[in-house]
């Protein structure tokens, strides 16, 4: 039985990480550009923008996008999506940022230059709204509010070249897999019955119950 096609209108997958000597020539570039830090939460999402967790992204999103998932979960050109991807900066380094400028994205944890980003647009974003429509809260003991409150001013939407994947395949390499990875061990194994969990920390017994039953059911 062939797999669940990956999301989106193309119904395939769309890594953004570069790689051999493409990736090689963008990390030269990246050091003549000028840098935009970014949290941890961007970071995971260039991540999963770069393996492919994230297709049909092809980068962070325009206000459109915004204003579509925030109001209906979908995109300007209709593709569901339940939570704005976005980076953000501040209003000071947005005004010096052009449009059509190319940027380099730096974790403001390890200093590492994780993607280029070709600007094509600079928004400002009604914080309340996003967690409200997408949270149903403000309360800002919440986490996903208090990050979304905590962002920079000004969004910055455009397409990225994603340079770097963390620590996360040699922290975790017997279990981090990308999901071209994961789609070839289904197949390999003839599995037509998955089961995805997914938790912010190992995995507890009641959660173990929650996946086996959802493969029993």
């Amino acid at each position: 039985m062939a797999l669940v096609n990956p999301h989106g209108k193309d119904k395939k997958l769309m890594p953004l990480l570069l790689t051999g000597s493409e990736l090689e020539a963008e990390k030269e570039k990246a050091k003549g550009l000028t840098q935009v830090r970014i949290s941890s939460r961007e970071v995971g999402d260039l991540i999963m923008m770069g393996i492919g967790g994230f297709t049909p992204l092809t980068g962070f999103m325009t206000k459109a996008d915004w204003q579509g998932v925030c109001d209906s979960f979908t995109m300007s050109d209709g593709t569901f999506w339940p939570i704005p991807i976005t980076v953000s900066t501040t209003q000071g380094q947005a005004d010096s940022i052009k449009d059509g400028e190319e940027i380099a994205l730096v974790s403001e944890e390890s200093g590492e230059v994780m993607a280029t980003m070709t600007v094509t647009e600079k928004y400002k974003i009604d914080k309340e709204h996003e967690c409200q429509t997408v949270y149903t809260t403000t309360d800002i003991e919440h986490p996903g509010v208090a990050m979304v409150m905590n962002q920079e001013e000004v969004n910055l939407a455009g397409p990225v070249k994603v340079l770097s994947q963390a620590n996360f395949p040699e922290e975790y390499p017997e279990i981090y897999l990308t999901p071209a990875e994961s789609r070839k061990i289904f197949e390999e194994k003839g599995w037509n019955t998955v089961a995805a969990f997914q938790t912010r920390n190992p995995m507890h017994s009641s959660h173990e119950y929650l996946a086996k039953t959802a493969i029993e059911t």
